[in-house]
């Protein structure tokens, strides 16, 4: 599922003509007149053919997923022209054509192959896009669409949507104070949500301008600090350290004179200002050399943080050159920040230079390679004097979780038979990759019972059914349907998908007891139409259940003060409830 952020820009040189001086011919043929016309020759008629260069011209004006989703399935000579991969990706986190979004995402079986984590990320990436059409034909599909958690408001928040947010929260979506959305929106120099923001929570005013800050949105900053009232010295350091990362110089000295110089006593600890000083070092900004010798010149501290945040930058050799000849330490944190980077010769050159590398750093420095799937960097580590292979067992299971088949199999291998274990192949379940998946099975990667119920709560339909047709075990005591429960709610198609394959329901009442209790607990952002169509499925479906006991539950329950819609739906479960006893008596 592409989300990076890409616009339509002009596309490279063209490829060459099927025969010298033949054009491609970029539109479909059409018949003119009736059956016995003659088609004209496209020589003679130059609206009807498009050459190369003029459609790469014509694309040049259209938004990548117009390119990806239109103008490369106009017929196969387009689709040659435009066939790179970032012609044929679909970032669903930019504007998607609303018909080819619907065709796609509309269905019953489109999110069949996506896990849990993809079915919450979708609208997340729809909302970022700003297309409320586009979230309409996802709500359409019920609570499956996800569409209505906390988490999507949040994107909106983040990519500056006002009229997106307030259509969710007129949908019914819960509010919450996502003050990571809100700190991206700043970051991202989104003005009029971060007055939005601020008009609704003016507490959060400081924290915004801080994020503004670190965006190098200097007028985004100065009109959030109007806001702010009275400074503490853990503000004021916050904000320095986020000007010192992405503002100009002359914008960190108006700053430092206003909460270093006007203050008769500095009241920065030493730490707080080395904290300001690593975050000018790893500035992107033209100027960072200079802003480093202006905190220097008010005696900021150095510290081997400065040095460790530059180790993960593309332009690491200049920056580590520089802040070495001023005297800056290299330490093993910058080791970690240049294998999460997947910069192999920063690595190589920090070994060079002598930081040492113990057990400790080699853990967090292959979790983080592993986690991005730096093969080259593990390779890297492992040459190293002090590697011990015990410390790639967690980056194993990380790197099976991200989907990054190149790196598990590097570290199968190294690892030999402590690679083979069953929390190797339930990671490898969340990454929602069935090819991994064969390839551990091939490899002689165990599973048992805990995978298949993994799958049936944070995988797929799709992996659940690879599972199943493999016989892997899915246990007597019916917890695939508990954890669908738990992580899924009462959404019925992975129950149903449960149920198809013969998953076994366990002990009497335990599966309809926890759906039950996920209707009832506090805080459940559950419908009363889902609710009572879920637990009459699970009754129609042979679910077992001690009806007794529910009918207790249920009328103990409605002896409570209950809102009238959730009142309404349990007085129609208890009907059906004790239609199913009449039966079985």
């Amino acid at each position: 599922m592409e989300h990076e952020q890409q616009g339509g820009t002009r596309r490279r040189a063209l490829p060459q003509a099927d025969a010298p001086g033949e054009p491609l011919l970029l539109l479909p043929k059409r018949q003119v007149g009736g059956a016995s016309a003659v088609a004209p020759d496209p020589s003679s008629d130059p609206s009807r053919i498009c050459l190369p260069d003029l459609v790469q011209h014509i694309a040049g004006f259209l938004t990548c997923n117009e390119v990806a989703c239109v103008l490369r399935l106009v017929n196969r000579a387009a689709a040659a022209l435009f066939s790179r991969p970032e012609d044929r990706t679909v970032r669903l986190s930019l504007p998607v054509p609303h018909r080819e979004f619907a065709q796609r995402w509309g269905g019953r079986d489109a999110v069949h192959s996506l896990t849990l984590a993809q079915r919450r990320l979708l609208p997340c990436l729809t909302a970022r896009s700003g297309s409320i059409a586009n979230l309409e034909v996802l709500l359409a599909r019920g609570e499956a669409g996800h569409v209505l958690e906390p988490a999507v408001l949040g994107a909106a928040t983040a990519a500056g949507h006002i009229k997106v947010l307030g259509w969710l929260r007129s949908q019914g979506c819960a509010w919450s104070a996502d003050s990571h959305a809100a700190r991206e929106a700043a970051r991202c120099g989104h003005t009029a949500m971060c007055e939005w923001l601020v008009a609704n929570r003016p507490a959060q005013s400081c924290e915004l301008a801080c994020e503004a800050a670190r965006g190098g949105h200097v007028g985004l900053m100065d009109l959030l600090l109007r806001s702010v009232f009275g400074y503490s010295p853990d503000t004021s350091a916050r904000l320095l350290k986020a000007a010192a990362e992405g503002c100009d110089l002359p914008t960190l000295q108006r700053l430092l004179h206003t909460y270093l110089d006007s203050d008769h006593v500095d009241r920065h600890s030493a730490e707080q200002k080395a904290a300001v000083l690593a975050a000018a070092a790893a500035s992107p900004t033209p100027d960072w050399r200079a802003k480093v010798k202006c905190l220097e010149d008010r005696g900021f501290p150095r510290t081997g943080a400065d040095c460790s945040a530059a180790a993960s930058l593309p332009d690491w050799r200049a920056r580590l050159g520089w802040l070495r000849q001023r005297g800056y330490r290299l330490t093993s944190a910058a080791l970690v920040e240049a294998a999460g980077g997947g910069h192999v010769e920063a690595l190589q050159f920090l070994l060079a230079e002598g930081v040492e590398m113990d057990a400790g750093t080699t853990k967090r420095a292959a979790l983080h390679a592993a986690k991005a799937g730096h093969v080259a960097v593990l390779q890297a580590l492992s040459g190293a004097p002090t590697f011990r292979a015990a410390a790639l067992a967690d980056a194993l299971a990380a790197a099976a979780e991200q989907g990054h088949l190149p790196v598990v199999a590097w570290l199968a291998d190294v690892l030999r038979l402590r690679a083979r274990t069953v929390r190797v192949f339930m990671s490898a379940v969340r990454s929602g990759s069935l090819k991994l998946l064969a390839w551990l099975r091939a490899h002689g990667c165990p599973w048992d019972a805990t995978v298949f119920a993994e799958a049936a709560g944070l995988g797929s339909e799709e992996q659940v059914e690879w599972l199943a047709a493999r016989g892997c075990p899915m246990g007597e005591k019916g917890e695939p349907y508990l954890s669908a429960l738990r992580h899924q709610g009462l959404d019925l198609p992975p129950l149903q998908c449960l149920q198809r394959l013969g998953c076994p329901w366990g002990p009497t009442g335990a599966v309809f007891l926890c759906a039950l209790e996920r209707c009832q607990r506090p805080g459940a952002a559950v419908s009363d139409r889902t609710a009572l169509r879920a637990l009459t499925w699970l009754l129609v479906q042979g679910c077992p259940v001690e009806l007794g006991v529910v009918v207790q539950r249920v009328q103990a329950q409605l002896g409570k003060a209950l809102a009238p819609a959730e009142r309404a739906w349990m007085q129609e479960l208890l009907v059906r409830l004790v239609e199913q006893q009449h039966r079985r008596d």
